[in-house]
């Protein structure tokens, strides 16, 4: 007698052979699956290899590198910006400024591409985009110092002292450790005649980074201008002798 399955299968029972069928379609597909969890995996293997190539001064194979993986993801923001940093240091700041455009198109709120864009653009006196970079940046993480810091710098460079003390002072209240952000906040300090604040900022960088000429010199500035010329020379006197940086 034939089974009864063998001709009439239930309805909702697979048989033999629709189970094997199933089976060899699930091998099917879980190699595709596999194969895009390796490339997710290697992603960050590719970039530090980029790194590496960098390090090493093989800057072509180091793009080459980078602009494949870019090839095969479009809107991939950290290869982007690994490539402007590429193009940055062979002297092509316009080339590096498009990627971290693109590289913000796919990732707007990326803080540290909008930081180093920010920096280039401000090193083409481009100040107004940079500000709006980094006031973006800040909204995005207010409690990072670095974009602060950066923050208080762009207000140094266009004389506008007094704006720089409050994200520099945000910057050293998020990290009192950040000797950058005690330096330039002597430089405000002393540019608006706070001259106790500013020798304050200036011995706190200096303690932070004892081998920055920079502090010492303005330690002496300040010193100068407070009507102590002895204790202005001897910290002339240390600025050169420290190795400059």
């Amino acid at each position: 007698m034939t089974h009864p399955n063998s001709e009439n299968p239930i309805e909702g029972v697979p048989s033999d052979a629709g189970v094997q069928a199933s089976l060899e379609l699930n091998e099917q597909e879980r190699p595709l699956a596999q194969a895009d969890e390796r490339v997710a995996e290697r992603e960050p293997d590719l970039l530090e290899q980029v790194k590496e190539l960098a390090t090493r001064g093989e800057m072509s194979a180091a793009q080459v590198t980078v602009r494949a993986l870019i090839a095969r993801e479009p809107a991939n923001a950290r290869a982007r910006a690994v490539l402007a940093g590429l193009l940055e240091k062979k002297g092509d700041v316009e080339g590096a400024l498009s990627e971290l455009s693109k590289a913000l198109e796919g990732a707007p709120d990326d803080v540290s591409v909008l930081c180093a864009r920010a920096t280039l653009l401000a090193s083409r006196a481009r100040y107004d985009q940079a500000e709006l970079d980094l006031r973006k940046a800040a909204r995005i993480n207010p409690r990072s110092p670095d974009v602060q810091v950066q923050l208080g710098i762009l207000f140094s460079k266009r004389a506008r002292w007094r704006e720089a003390i409050e994200p520099l002072l945000a910057a050293v209240a998020s990290d009192p450790s950040h000797g950058d952000a005690h330096y330039y906040l002597g430089e405000a300090y002393n540019h608006i005649d706070e001259l106790p604040l500013a020798l304050a900022s200036y011995e706190s960088a200096s303690a932070l980074q004892p081998s920055s000429m920079r502090a010492l010199k303005g330690i002496g500035i300040v010193l100068d201008r407070m009507g102590r010329p002895v204790e202005a020379a001897a910290a002339y006197r240390r600025a050169r002798e420290t190795p400059r940086r």
